[in-house]
C-alpha cells in the first residue's frame, strides 16, 4: 500500500480545518427590564391638583402610563424609554372621597382625593313628626341621601326615606352659609330646613308641609 508522504499529511489536515466554519459568539443574554416609581401614593386636595412622579428604568427599556380611573388624567409623560417623568391632573371633587390608580411598568400608583366640601358624600339620619301629622305615618323614619355638585356646578341631594316611599330623588338644594333648604314631595311638597355644623359634617332642622311639621337629623357617612 502506498504511503502517503508527511508533507500531503499535513496539507490535509490544514485543509480539512479550513473547511470548517468559524464558531460565532454567543451573545450574553439581556437582562429584564424593572421599573418603580419615585411615588406610589397621593393625597391630593379635593379642590382639584396636579401632581407628578418619575418612572426609574434601565436604558432602552419602553413603558407606558394607563389610567385606570375616570378623574385622572395623564397630562404629559404618556409613554417614553429609559428615566421619565409623568404629570397628571384631577379635576373638583363634588362627591365623596375617591381612589384612583395609574399603572406603569407594573407599578401602581394610587390617587387618593379628599372631597372638597366635607357636606359632599354620603349621609343618613331621622325624619321625626310632630303636629298636624296624619296618624298613619310613623313617629320617625330613617333617610339616606348623598350630597354631590352636578358637572353644572349645582349642588343637589339624592334622598332615599323608604317609609313614605321616597326612593332616589334627585333634590336641588338652596344654600345660604352653613342654612340648606330643598323640597320634597310626599303626599304633598314638604319643605326641608337645616343649619349645617361648622365642620358641615352634621345637620339639624325641621320640616313642614300642609299640616303636618316636625324635625330632622343628619350626619355624615
Amino acid at each position: 500500500m502506498r504511503r502517503l508522504s508527511p508533507v500531503l499529511i499535513c496539507l490535509s489536515i490544514a485543509l480539512a480545518a479550513c473547511s470548517k466554519s468559524p464558531t460565532s459568539p454567543t451573545p450574553p443574554p439581556q437582562a429584564a427590564c424593572s421599573y418603580s416609581v419615585s411615588t406610589s401614593t397621593f393625597n391630593l386636595s379635593g379642590g382639584g391638583a396636579t401632581a407628578t412622579f418619575s418612572i426609574n428604568t434601565t436604558s432602552g427599556c419602553a413603558w407606558t402610563v394607563t389610567s385606570n380611573s375616570s378623574f385622572v388624567t395623564v397630562t404629559s409623560g404618556t409613554s417614553g424609554t429609559g428615566q421619565g417623568t409623568v404629570s397628571f391632573s384631577v379635576p373638583e371633587n363634588p362627591g365623596d372621597t375617591r381612589v384612583g390608580t395609574l399603572t406603569v411598568g407594573g407599578q401602581s400608583v394610587v390617587i387618593n382625593q379628599a372631597p372638597n366640601d366635607p357636606l359632599f358624600g354620603n349621609w343618613g339620619g331621622t325624619v321625626s313628626k310632630g303636629a298636624g301629622c296624619p296618624a298613619s305615618l310613623p313617629s320617625s323614619v330613617d333617610w339616606t341621601g348623598t350630597f354631590r355638585r352636578t358637572s353644572g356646578a349645582t349642588t343637589e341631594l339624592v334622598i332615599s326615606i323608604p317609609t313614605v316611599g321616597v326612593i332616589n330623588q334627585t333634590i336641588p338644594i338652596t344654600f345660604s352659609g352653613n342654612s340648606i333648604q330643598f323640597f320634597v314631595p310626599i303626599d304633598t311638597l314638604y319643605t326641608f330646613n337645616a343649619t349645617l355644623a361648622s365642620d358641615r359634617r352634621s345637620l339639624t332642622g325641621t320640616f313642614s308641609g300642609g299640616s303636618c311639621s316636625g324635625t330632622w337629623t343628619g350626619t355624615r357617612r
